[in-house]
């Protein structure tokens, strides 16, 4: 039995009873509460995609999200500085104004362009709305692992190019480009090597609902005369 203050939403239900609703429909509706908004995530494969595109062929509504976070880190092109020269001694003043970018987990991306790389479909993801083109988007290149994986990050005017981090901005986790598997593999992705020889990257996922109602067709035998 699963006590209704561990449902969620259950704060919304104040005032309902489900002493008020009949067993059957007591028993689905406790069922929804507590499966309600369990997507599962799942990495977008080429097959995936092909039933996606059945339906939506310019994939203007599918929404993606990075398997894992990716910080990105903009060191400006020109440190503004100030220099003085004083009877007693130099003064030089410089701040530094670094960018910093997080594409976390929960963050949506769109479709804006489709290209190829090596003969391997590329994805352009922009991850807000004010991006329409592939100079503002992130790239994720068909790998032969049958997955869709960052191989470049936007650059950002009056910056340098950008450092990449997956998931912590530690020096181990730097994203660099890199082979997964074999050196014949056809694009380079962005990557972090561990020293067990384990490879990490940042692939696209999808969310996706699966239902699969048990609806039995009941036939009851009349019976032998």
């Amino acid at each position: 039995m699963v006590a209704m203050s561990q449902v969620k939403g259950h704060s919304k239900l104040r005032g309902f009873s489900l002493l008020h609703v009949p067993g059957i429909a007591a028993a689905a509706l406790l069922l929804a509460l507590v499966a309600g908004g369990c997507a599962r995530r799942l990495d977008l494969t080429p097959a995936e995609l092909a039933r996606i595109e059945s339906t939506d062929g310019d994939l203007k509504t599918l929404r993606v999200f990075p398997k894992r976070k990716l910080i990105s880190l903009y060191k400006e092109e020109v440190v503004a500085q100030k220099y003085e020269v004083g009877k007693r001694k130099i003064t030089e003043r410089g701040a530094y104004r670094p960018f910093k970018r997080i594409i976390g987990r929960k963050i949506a991306g769109k479709v804006v362009s489709r290209t190829e790389l090596n003969g391997m479909p590329v994805l352009w993801i922009a991850f807000d709305n004010t991006c329409t083109d592939t100079a503002c988007a992130y790239g994720f290149v068909l790998t032969e692992l049958a997955q869709y994986t960052l191989f470049q990050v936007p650059e950002r005017t009056g910056f340098q190019t950008p450092v990449n981090y997956r998931r912590f901005t530690f020096k181990r986790n730097i994203l660099k480009l890199a082979k997964q598997k074999s050196l014949a593999e056809a694009n380079e992705v962005f990557a972090v090597t561990r020293r067990s020889g384990k490879v990490l990257t940042i692939d696209l996922q999808i969310r996706k609902d699966t239902y699969r109602p048990t609806r039995a067709d009941v036939e009851r035998a009349g019976g032998a005369d």
